[in-house]
């Protein structure tokens, strides 16, 4: 009993230590100042031991502290016409379900530039516990890591990539669902092959978890570039596991950032909201990562991705990390940076 009592004092206390360090990591967010790992992992930690209730007040915050520039209005993309509310409706069903899936994909000719220079691309790397390695030549008929990703300075040059970035729906989505300023923090472009006789790969992101990226909020956006089947890797989503503060998501917390077998997910949360997002290339996919979630292993073929990731910006290096854009920076780009300065805080016009 002493023993109980004494665990549950500690862990108040502990409790209100990183509070306070949290809130004074928003204090300094305030205030200008850049925050950086080990902000984050004061408060990941937290987030671990309140079941995500520090998160979601540090969302509500930050809304504060970040108001939207302006309320959602209408706006044209290659994927429609938006009004204001289409756009408040699709952030509401992102709040409830955690995901949406655009009915409208991008274009077949950007998918295929895209997909067309993978051999000429220069930088593929992949990662294991010893940490990056870099391949001298990419060749995707001869691969053996579980995911290849591009670095993000040479995926900024590839101008139907750049055609996809400069897209208003992303960032107004992004500002709609976050009621607060949407930044930019990153794109990706990864490949992942099948490879047969191997496990799932944790590094690779095989294995259920949830995102703790660009605290306190953030959305991320999946392109299929190529055509993606059951047994093509797509992207695995708990549907309502992004809503904060659940009960069957306390046991799961309270282990720390772990890695989740397929059969506790469906244990805890049921098979009939474990979705396999399955699309044709061009496919388009807001998820909140805060769910849980993964890349299902390729079983044939592979699977070329595109993101992008937008953050109400508390952990978005936009002084530390700036990355210029490059010099062939297409005119819908520099459009859209002019348009939406604070969306693309990190990425200053190439001089």
């Amino acid at each position: 009993m002493t023993g109980n009592l004494f665990l549950s004092l500690r862990n108040l206390a502990l409790k209100s230590v990183l509070t306070l360090q949290a809130a004074g990591v928003l204090l300094r967010h305030w205030r200008g100042q850049e925050p950086g790992h080990p902000e984050w992992q004061k408060l990941l930690r937290l987030h671990c031991m309140t079941n995500g209730v520090s998160t979601e007040i540090a969302r509500k915050a930050m809304g504060l502290l970040n108001p939207a520039p302006s309320a959602p209005r209408s706006f044209k993309s290659m994927f429609g016409d938006f009004d204001a509310a289409a756009t408040t409706r699709i952030a509401g069903q992102i709040r409830r379900n955690g995901y949406y899936i655009l009915p409208s994909r991008v274009p077949e000719d950007i998918c295929d530039e895209i997909a067309a220079g993978v051999r000429s691309y220069q930088g593929w790397t992949w990662y294991d516990a010893a940490g990056p390695h870099t391949i001298a030549q990419f060749d995707p008929d001869h691969l053996e890591a579980a995911r290849y990703v591009l670095p993000e300075a040479e995926i900024w040059k590839i101008k139907a990539y750049q055609r996809i970035i400069a897209d208003p729906f992303f960032v107004n989505l992004s500002q709609a669902y976050f009621g607060s300023v949407a930044a930019l923090k990153e794109i990706g472009l990864w490949w992942s092959p099948a490879i047969k006789n191997r496990a799932a790969d944790a590094e690779a992101a095989q294995m259920f978890h949830f995102d703790y990226d660009a605290a306190p909020v953030w959305l991320k956006f999946f392109v299929y570039l190529n055509d993606i089947g059951p047994q093509n890797g797509p992207h695995v989503f708990v549907k309502g596991t992004n809503r904060l503060g659940q009960d069957k998501s306390r046991d799961i917390l309270s282990r720390g950032y772990v890695r989740l077998s397929d059969e506790e997910i469906a244990q805890t949360y049921g098979a009939e909201n474990i979705l396999e997002m399955t699309g044709l290339k061009g496919a388009v996919f807001a998820v909140d990562t805060m769910g849980f979630h993964k890349g299902k292993q390729p079983a044939v073929g592979h699977r070329l991705l595109a993101q992008l990731e937008f953050a109400s910006p508390l952990f978005v290096p936009a002084r530390s990390h700036p990355l210029p854009l490059p010099a062939n920076a297409i005119a819908d780009l520099l459009a859209a940076k002019a348009a939406q300065p604070g969306a693309f805080a990190r990425f200053p016009t190439a001089t």
